[in-house]
C-alpha cells in the first residue's frame, strides 16, 4: 500500500523516533508499504517518520555504481562513529519536494542496526552509502537536511519551504 509522505512542517518530522520492538508482527507489513511508497515516489531511502510512524525504521534501495544496488532494511540504527574528511553533495528529500541543496557531511560512518530477521549488524560505510544512511538516520533523530545547510542557502529556499509547509506544491506522490 502506498502511504502518504509527510512533508516539511509536519510535527512528526521533528520528533526523535522510538526504538522498534523486533518482535512486532506489524513490522513486515510496514516495511513492505515503506518500500512500495519509496518506489512510487522514486526515492533512494525512506524513514518511518516520513510516512507517519514514529519508529526507528529505514528502507533503502539505490543504484550506486555500474548496476550495483545498495538495498537495506535498518531497524533501530545508530551511528557509532564519523570519520574521514567532510564532503559536500547535493541532496533531495521526499519530505521536501522540489528542493535540492548542498549538504556538508562526513565521508565515513560506522553504523549498528538490526535487519528484518532480527540479526545484529555493525559496519563501516563510505561515499554515497554513508550519505544516504546519514540523511535517513537524521530523520529518525528529528533532524532535517535543511538543518545541515548554510543559513544563507536556507534563506534562499525560504519561499519554497513555506509553499511545502502550506501544501502549495504539486507532487506525483501522495503527501500528508
Amino acid at each position: 500500500m502506498i502511504l502518504p509522505i509527510y512533508t516539511y512542517g509536519e510535527e512528526i518530522l521533528r520528533k526523535k523516533s522510538d526504538d522498534v520492538d523486533l518482535n512486532d508482527i506489524s513490522l513486515s507489513s510496514l516495511i513492505t508499504n515503506m518500500y512500495e511508497t519509496m518506489y512510487n515516489a522514486k526515492g533512494a531511502g525512506l524513514a518511518a517518520p516520513q510516512v507517519g510512524h514514529n519508529k526507528r525504521i529505514i528502507v533503502i534501495e539505490e543504484e550506486i555504481s555500474d548496476g550495483k544496488i545498495f538495498k537495506m532494511i535498518l531497524l533501530n540504527p545508530v551511528i557509532l562513529n564519523y570519520s574521514g574528511y567532510y564532503t559536500t553533495m547535493a541532496e533531495g528529500c521526499l519530505s521536501f519536494p522540489t528542493i535540492n541543496v548542498d549538504v556538508f557531511r562526513p565521508l565515513n560512518i560506522e553504523v549498528e542496526w538490526y535487519n528484518e530477521n532480527k540479526n545484529h549488524h555493525k559496519e563501516f560505510f563510505t561515499g554515497v552509502q554513508s550519505r544516504i544512511l546519514q540523511h535517513e538516520i537524521d530523520h529518525l533523530n528529528g533532524i532535517l537536511f535543511i538543518d545541515r545547510i548554510d543559513p544563507e542557502k536556507n534563506f534562499k529556499i525560504f519561499k519554497t519551504l513555506e509553499d511545502i509547509k502550506h501544501k502549495k506544491i504539486k507532487t506525483y506522490y501522495p503527501i500528508e
